[in-house]
């Protein structure tokens, strides 16, 4: 396996768009957000609030300290920032973040030397589909500086490539299951009666002729409907394979694997300070259950295509209303397989995060869609 190193602190760089104003009006003046964008980087940026004269310094054209305050003012009124004490600057509110997330992170790009860096490292050779799936969060972790998170195709989901089944001593199958993407899998099968091979390899030439391309739930499902389709005719190879599935567990429903990478991350973040509010994140991360329909959830009712920003309060779970989770779905051959992306705080490199995030779910889909 070839083994790409990274350096302590890897550069990372992203072109910095102009703050235009969408085609759209909205119920911002182009001064007014111009001033709101640079808040939230500076503050993202920082971590202090931010005041009137750091922002005239940030603009080109003369601007003097009043009239900033003075649009500082307004958008403080309409819910866009706020003032922690009464002698600091502002900071972003979560209205603040959404509207600079719509308008502005989705337009900028991921540097050529970063786009590098991911390729070299999910590109490196691996031995198995949970190796490329722990690399992508730990990628994802390390250039977003947060959390990064990764749902696999739970098992049962998997198409069913090939199968083979091989009697083994003491009433015993040992089922191998070759699918797709990229997985071989064995299952070692404890019937109640003997079944001679010349049956199992009957049962597997049926389940390859007639369920290539099925996921292995699907073909659960199948088999077991035609069953009782045909309990009259007492079909003897259907009740077999039947027998196998049932016994094996084989396409049952479940959850996808989780990978996480970097939940310790979290607490190097002044957001994170309070004890009960990182006791809650991290047991989150823990119970993999919860995180898994977590973001199980926010798939399915995302568009399943593009990255899905879902800041504080629009967050499902009331744990992670103090975070930002930015998570975009792959895909193996057009067919939705699973989702990845970073859990941070509100405070969040929205440009950096969702850039990152876009280009490794693209790059996971053509891996996995390769072959």
């Amino acid at each position: 396996m070839t083994v790409h190193t990274m350096p302590h602190r890897i550069k990372v760089y992203f072109t910095d768009p102009a703050l235009v104003m969408t085609r759209d009006r909205s119920d911002l003046e182009k001064r007014q957000f111009a001033v709101l964008a640079r808040i939230v980087r500076r503050y993202v940026s920082s971590g202090a609030p931010v005041g009137s004269r750091a922002i005239t310094e940030d603009f080109n054209e003369p601007v003097s300290s009043a009239t900033i305050r003075n649009i500082m003012a307004e958008l403080e009124e309409a819910g866009y920032l706020e003032q922690p004490h009464v002698s600091a600057g502002r900071i972003p509110t979560e209205k603040a973040y959404r509207l600079y997330v719509d308008r502005v992170a989705r337009s900028s790009g991921l540097h050529p030397d970063t786009a590098r860096y991911i390729d070299q490292a999910l590109n490196a050779e691996s031995d198995s589909l949970e190796q490329l799936m722990a690399r992508v969060s730990r990628v994802l972790s390390e250039l977003s500086e947060n959390v990064g998170l990764v749902l696999a195709q739970a098992r049962s989901e998997k198409l069913l490539e090939h199968v083979k089944f091989v009697a083994l001593p003491n009433h015993r199958v040992l089922a191998v299951i070759v699918s797709r993407p990229d997985v071989i899998e064995n299952h070692v099968i404890r019937l109640e009666e003997e079944m001679p091979q010349a049956e199992l390899d009957r049962a597997a030439e049926y389940l390859n002729a007639e369920f290539r391309g099925w996921s292995l739930r699907t073909v659960r499902m199948e088999i077991f409907k035609r069953l009782e389709e045909m309990r009259t005719t007492c079909e003897t190879l259907l009740d077999r394979v039947a027998h196998l599935f049932q016994a094996g567990a084989i396409g049952q429903q479940e959850e996808g694997s989780l990978f996480v990478d970097g939940a310790a991350r979290i607490l190097d973040q002044p957001e994170f300070v309070d004890a009960r509010r990182v006791r809650d994140l991290l047991a989150t991360f823990e119970q993999k259950a919860k995180l898994v329909q977590i973001l199980t959830a926010c798939l399915d009712s995302s568009s399943r295509s593009g990255v899905t920003v879902l800041i504080g309060q629009e967050n499902p779970a009331a744990e992670m209303r103090h975070c930002t989770l930015i998570l975009a779905p792959y895909s193996y051959r057009s067919r939705t397989v699973g989702a990845l992306g970073v859990v941070g705080p509100t405070r969040m490199e929205y440009d950096r995060a969702i850039r990152t995030v876009e280009y490794v779910a693209h790059l996971t889909s053509r891996l996995l869609s390769i072959n």
